[in-house]
């Protein structure tokens, strides 16, 4: 078995801290979001991680100062429209590495509580999805693809379903045998283009149209899609327990802040900051903001 990282998204809704940093990249308590993953239990090796043209400079640049072993492979894309998905990319790297073997598969902005050497136990040879109980139809409805379970094996997938048929969240992480891997390029070449990026439509598709046995492996314990403003602010509060982070390097003189994250060499002064992410080197003086992403080397200041 192997492993494989998605990070070939652009992250528009978290522009612009993402304007030039993948996602994967973002630090969660002072540490970025793939390091998280790899940290989270003994992943397969080699490990492949998948990503487009115009972050995989960054991503070298932090292979080689971390000194992590971990293979980087280019998609052609370039921008959001040209994204191959996840799907797409997939297929991509079993067709690059020649892939014969289980694979081991996890987006790059997932950060979970379980550990994958617990996930990787409940692997019996049969495809293996995570799925996250968010406890409420409300909280999974139009958000989350979602996985229907009975007799201890999953029935069907919706994908953000209007009406979903169960509060179990697939999150992005999972162990495909090495008989399917054939199966995504011919999957792709009937997909919509909706299709190409969600898992759960070709998940959906390998049980109609293959006969595929699904088994569940569901957990309760912290789960963060980190796609927004909002999901990046509560993994930071999750992993440290704290309203706010606040990097070492930054400074906060005489400001009320509350629900926000400021990292590194930001510095505010005289705010008032709700629901925010300050990114590295901004300056901020005399400034009220609620619900902002505030770009790195930003500079406003409200002269009185």
């Amino acid at each position: 078995m192997q492993t494989i990282i998605l990070a070939g998204g652009y992250a528009t809704r978290l522009l612009p801290l993402t304007k030039d940093r993948p996602k994967s990249l973002l630090p969660i308590a002072g540490r970025p979001i793939i390091e998280h993953i790899l940290a989270a239990g003994q992943l397969p090796t080699p490990i492949t991680l998948s990503t487009n043209q115009c972050f995989a400079v960054q991503f070298e640049t932090w292979r080689q100062t971390t000194g992590t072993d971990i293979d980087i492979l280019v998609e052609e894309s370039t921008c959001n429209q040209e994204k191959l998905g996840a799907i797409g990319a997939l297929a991509h790297v079993i067709q690059q590495r020649t892939l014969d073997e289980d694979v081991l598969v996890i987006a790059g902005d997932n950060l979970f509580g379980f550990s994958v050497d617990e996930f990787l136990a409940a692997y019996d040879g049969s495809l293996l999805v995570a799925l996250h109980d968010i406890g409420s139809v409300g909280r999974i409805r139009n958000r989350y693809g979602v996985a229907i379970v009975a007799s201890d094996t999953v029935t069907g997938f919706q994908e953000k379903p209007d009406c979903p048929s169960s509060t179990l969240a697939s999150t992005a992480c999972y162990v495909y045998p090495r008989a399917l891997l054939p199966t995504f390029a011919q999957y792709l070449r009937q997909a919509t283009a909706a299709g190409q990026d969600s898992p759960g439509y070709l998940n959906q598709w390998l049980l109609e149209e293959r006969g595929v046995t699904i088994k569940p492996f569901v957990f309760e314990t912290a789960w963060f899609d980190i796609g927004d403003r909002a999901s990046y602010i509560a993994a930071h509060k999750s992993v440290t327990g704290s309203a706010n982070w606040i990097a070492r390097s930054a400074t906060v003189e005489d400001s009320r802040i509350s629900e926000c994250v400021i990292l590194d060499n930001a510095r505010l002064t005289n705010c008032s900051l709700t629901g925010c992410v300050v990114a590295e080197g901004a300056k901020l003086e005399r400034v009220t903001l609620r619900n902002a992403l505030i770009a790195a080397g930003t500079d406003v200041r409200i002269t009185q």
